[in-house]
């Protein structure tokens, strides 16, 4: 069996998650919303989790952004997207 280096390791960056909240069809205004929710799964959480501890190494700082308007038909899940800016 041949030896994989650490450098071989790969994450997958789509995230997904069961729900956001606030949900899209909430009757108070996004003005006076306070708080932004994810439900997640264990393995969703994980997933999110190791995304999150891989990008920490090099980007000093992580946008986190989640599609509550966008549903994928397969499954019914949502994207959670971790970005960050960079001035290059």
């Amino acid at each position: 069996m041949p030896r994989k280096s650490p450098a071989s390791v790969m994450v997958d960056p789509n995230v997904r998650c069961d729900r956001i909240y606030p949900v899209e069809d909430t009757r108070r205004r996004i003005e006076d919303l306070r708080t932004v929710g994810f439900r997640m799964s264990r393995e969703q959480a994980v997933h999110l989790a190791r995304v999150l501890l891989a990008v920490t190494q090099d980007w000093p700082n992580i946008d986190i952004t989640g599609r509550r308007f966008e549903r994928r038909r397969s499954d019914h899940t949502y994207s959670i997207t971790v970005t960050s800016y960079t001035s290059d």
